[in-house]
């Protein structure tokens, strides 16, 4: 393997694992290393309500709830606060979140100490958990669900589809190019604000090892192509070199470049351009996530003159109001930090939340189901801890470190 760096792999995982994981199943394999070491592994897992939310495991039978993309913003809760509890008691950490999740945590720790692994992956951006509940709801119909997956590879992974199992039994699939939520995810249709300008792209990170999908392989590294998923992996470091060392015999790699992931993946270097019917979208939400995404995607006449007419007044009306989504709360005077004054500045890390001495921060969620940062006024002292430990505001930072 060559060794400078950035280095990229197409690889996959040799185990059975894989069918359970969104394409080649390595976040799995090195998961099991970290775990057989006594470590502790932070993931997203998915409840039965839709909520996405990150827990951390201890044991390889937990590993499966950490398994697989869930295309639903993840709630920290109190995650970086448990990671670096964990790291003071010199424990492996592994914790794996979207680009802006990583550089929170990095910010909330200050540093990267050695006994902590970093994993991101090509982020497309995040919807909000009020968007895919509502959604999940209308397709149960009040059946109880039991289980969710966003990228069952039943068909094979190029043709995956969203599937949700219910405790009657019964099942509902639908590929994913017919499918009303991924149709409004992939278009961009309801991401989070600030995802239409993420700071976080590009192919140099400050995490160990940046993960995705091998999209074109076919047009790439056709004899390297497997249906039940490949991977594109990019190693930032030496230590993320010793961990595929580690995992070597239970996994298939090459080395590629760096112009095959970003020719067919360019959420790596690109933030998502926000839709035009964005806020249509979210103005009629409440009639239905599948009736409001049909009339973007399949309108009837009547939705087709009313699309017209919304793209005809978009950028003299709706687009100037977008860009001012302001924090009201940055209005206050007094030693009250502002954390951010719009909420294209605000990724919902939550490392604001962790870092405060006074338990006087909570994320709330807004009108689209987003989480953001609220202050308690009673409760705050004015440290600003809050604002230094913004990843937004500290990305060069981080990379120094």
């Amino acid at each position: 393997m060559v060794s400078n760096y950035p280095i990229c792999l197409a690889a996959y995982s040799l185990n059975e694992d894989r069918i359970k994981s969104s394409s080649g199943g390595i976040f799995a394999e090195i998961a099991k290393i970290v775990l057989d070491r006594a470590g502790v592994v932070f993931g997203a897992a998915i409840n039965t309500e839709g909520k996405v939310f990150h827990k951390y495991i201890t044991k390889k039978e937990e590993l499966q709830d950490l398994l697989g993309s869930k295309y639903v913003q993840s709630d920290l809760g109190n995650s970086f606060s448990d990671v670096k509890s964990f790291l003071k008691d010199n424990r492996l950490v592994l914790f794996c979140g979207t680009p802006c999740q990583t550089e929170g945590l990095l910010s909330f720790l200050g540093n990267k100490p050695d006994n902590l692994i970093l994993i991101d992956f090509i982020c497309h951006g995040v919807p909000s958990f009020k968007v895919f509940h509502n959604y999940l709801q209308e397709i149960s119909q009040n059946r109880e669900v039991e289980k969710i997956f966003f990228r069952d590879k039943e068909n094979g992974w190029l043709d995956y589809s969203f599937r949700v199992e219910y405790k009657n039994g019964e099942v509902y699939k639908c590929i994913y190019n017919r499918s009303n939520y991924m149709y409004g995810f992939i278009y961009d249709l309801y991401l989070r604000p600030s995802c239409y300008s993420c700071s976080f792209k590009g192919i140099d990170r400050n995490t160990d090892i940046t993960m995705g999908d091998f999209w074109g392989i076919k047009e790439e590294e056709p004899e390297f192509y497997d249906k039940d998923g490949v991977s594109v992996l990019i190693l930032h470091n030496e230590k993320s070199k010793q961990l595929i060392d580690l995992v070597q015999n239970k996994i298939k790699f090459k080395v590629i470049q760096v112009d095959e992931i970003v020719k067919h993946n360019p959420s790596i270097i690109k933030a998502s351009d926000k839709s035009i019917m964005h806020d249509l979208f979210f103005f009629e939400m409440k009639k239905g996530v599948s009736h409001v995404v049909e009339g973007i995607k399949n309108p009837n006449i009547v939705q087709k003159v009313r699309n017209k007419l919304y793209r005809g007044v978009y950028k003299k009306i709706v687009a100037p109001r977008s860009l001012k989504r302001i924090n009201k709360a940055s209005a206050q005077k007094g030693s009250i930090p502002v954390i951010y004054i719009n909420k294209e500045e605000c990724c919902g890390c939550s490392a604001c939340l962790s870092a405060c001495p006074k338990n006087a921060i909570s994320m709330r969620e807004d009108k689209e189901g987003f989480l953001y940062p609220k202050i308690d006024k009673s409760k705050c002292i004015g440290c600003k801890n809050c604002i230094r430990v913004c990843p937004n505001k500290n990305l060069e930072k981080n990379r120094q470190v």
